[in-house]
């Protein structure tokens, strides 16, 4: 992996992607609290409360600064409502995400996923990685959208920086 900063902000149609701030886990809490979201997160606990968010915040900060994880809360460009969240193990490339109830099926995540992965190639990550549950259809057809491809491992993915090169901005 290089030496390059982690980015400040990505930009996509609707959303802007950012680090994760005290003031906004008020916002952000409520939807990964959701128990419909949370039981597709293996490290999210639930109940999530404003405590948790807090924590999490210090977490993703201190991860930043080490360059631990590269994680991103998704806001809408217009209102700078949260919509999910979206991050990046940068010793491995594990890929994990998530989205509120109330924006799930707008292709808020598609967006996500396509901002953060020529990110994490930019910082030099060979390839990228997520596992899903078995029944999460949503989540295999998003990372299928996004050109990942499906591994021996039951329920796991992965696009190498080299595949993601020959992908069009239709596939990717």
């Amino acid at each position: 992996m290089t030496g390059a900063p982690l980015p400040d902000r990505l930009d996509t149609a609707r959303l802007t992607l950012r680090p994760f701030r005290l003031e906004d886990v008020e916002r952000f809490a409520p939807l990964i609290g959701d128990q419909e979201v949370a039981r597709w997160l293996a490290r999210v606990p639930h109940p999530y409360g404003p405590e948790d968010g807090r924590a999490w915040v210090a977490l993703a900060a201190r991860n930043r600064t080490e360059r631990a994880s590269l994680d991103l809360l998704a806001v809408r460009r217009d209102d700078s409502q949260p919509v999910g969240g979206i991050g990046v193990i940068l010793a491995d490339g594990e890929v994990g995400y998530w989205l509120g109830q109330p924006h799930q099926g707008v292709g808020y995540a598609t967006e996500m996923l396509r901002a953060v992965v020529p990110a994490a190639f930019a910082l030099g990550l060979p390839r990228l990685w997520a596992r899903t549950a078995p029944d999460n259809h949503r989540s295999h057809r998003l990372l299928d959208k996004v050109g990942f491809l499906p591994l021996d491992a039951a329920d796991q993915y992965e696009l190498t920086a080299g595949r993601w090169r020959f992908l069009t901005p239709e596939t990717a």
